[in-house]
């Protein structure tokens, strides 16, 4: 790989690439959402979860896992995630092919990463998130996405927010 090569590979390209890779996974992101949107959060769901911390749902691209996580709030609050993993080859198969269509080999990737400082992993994670807002990490070998179905957080934010606003025009 000449100098001349990691010219060829400009950050339009480069993005393009990582459209590419995000675009590869949207089938995964859009099942995730359907089926996260078709989890009943029923009180006997929560128990088991606040029991066992996960449970297995759905036969689709492999079936996914819902987690439930307590949130350190003093009131016993929990976040529940649907979670999907993708092997870390898998992955790296996919930006390959991204690349190679564009163009561009993984070792001219690597050395335009490394010119210009950039993290095409984080770049990905932060495009997905964007775009599906579904959070993407690395784990031992393992990608793992994750969508959040239920944060009690989120309710106790409304609740902070309206009183602000009853509070607001009560003046």
């Amino acid at each position: 790989m000449g100098a001349v090569d990691l010219f060829s590979l400009t950050y339009d390209l480069y993005n393009q690439i990582i459209d590419d890779v995000v675009e590869a996974h949207a089938p995964l992101f859009l099942v995730m959402h359907r089926s996260a949107d078709e989890i009943e959060l029923s009180k006997a769901l929560v128990e088991e979860l606040k029991v066992r911390g996960i449970k297995e749902i759905g036969e689709e691209s492999g079936g996914f896992m819902l987690v439930m996580d307590p949130i350190d709030d003093h009131i016993g609050g929990f976040r529940i995630s649907l979670m999907a993993t993708e092997s870390g080859e898998n992955f790296e198969q996919i930006r390959a092919k991204a690349a190679a269509d564009r163009g561009v080999s993984l070792e001219e990737l690597e050395g335009f990463e490394l010119e210009n400082g950039l993290e095409m992993d984080e770049d990905l994670f932060a495009e997905i998130e964007e775009s599906y807002d579904i959070t993407a990490e690395v784990a031992e070998d393992d990608l793992i996405f994750e969508l959040v179905v239920f944060d009690s957080q989120d309710i106790d934010n409304i609740r902070e927010h309206d009183e602000a606003w009853r509070e607001q025009a009560s003046l």
